[in-house]
């Protein structure tokens, strides 16, 4: 993975070595609006985009996951985390969270999923390997089933919600995953979050 493409996007006063590490702050290596500003990169050329709360800041969401879509190679990896939609604390009154995310958001482009079911048009085509949560504190005890019911339900039950999502630009050549990857991919993320240093 040495001579990989590796993309932090969102970086903040933060950097992961080894990563292109890009934000509109002005220490970053490359320094973009991603909401309006076209990553400057090739297509195809990236393989690993990691981004930990940045695009629920993103007023043009659309247009920076297409941007994201665009640079990652066929199979590429995007890992994402992103506060829960219904924390009400620090997300849904956030005057800067112009995006909510829940389990089902990135089922909009998969189409074996939600994807043409708004009728909407873009090519990007991604299928999600998992998604975590990260519950409050009073529910990490609770049963599984209990959970699922607390959080379908009530407001403040998950705090954040990681992703691992996987790039398709070739619907010819088939992609599959085992429970070993799911791990590794997880691994990766955590990987990644646990890199970052201050600049």
């Amino acid at each position: 993975m040495s001579d990989s493409l590796r993309l932090n996007i969102g970086a903040g006063v933060t950097f992961i070595p080894g990563f292109v590490n890009i934000d509109i702050a002005s220490c970053a290596d490359v320094q973009i609006d991603i909401g309006k500003d076209q990553l400057p990169f090739d297509d195809n050329s990236v393989d690993l985009v990691f981004s930990h709360h940045t695009l629920e800041h993103v007023p043009e969401y659309l247009f920076a996951l297409g941007e994201i879509y665009r640079v990652l190679k066929h199979g590429g990896h995007l890992l994402l985390g992103v506060p829960y939609v219904t924390l009400t604390e620090y997300n849904l009154v956030n005057p800067y969270h112009k995006n909510h995310f829940n389990e089902y958001s990135f089922d909009f482009f998969d189409p074996e999923r939600l994807k043409g079911s708004a009728a909407e048009e873009n090519s990007i085509t991604l299928k999600k390997v998992f998604h975590r949560f990260h519950y409050m504190d009073e529910f990490r005890s609770v049963s599984e089933p209990k959970r699922t019911w607390y959080r379908r339900h009530l407001f403040n039950v998950v705090r954040e919600i990681d992703f691992g999502l996987v790039a398709i630009k070739d619907h010819k050549k088939a992609l599959s995953w085992t429970k070993a990857d799911e791990a590794k991919m997880l691994e990766n993320f955590d990987l990644c979050l646990r890199s970052r240093k201050l600049y």
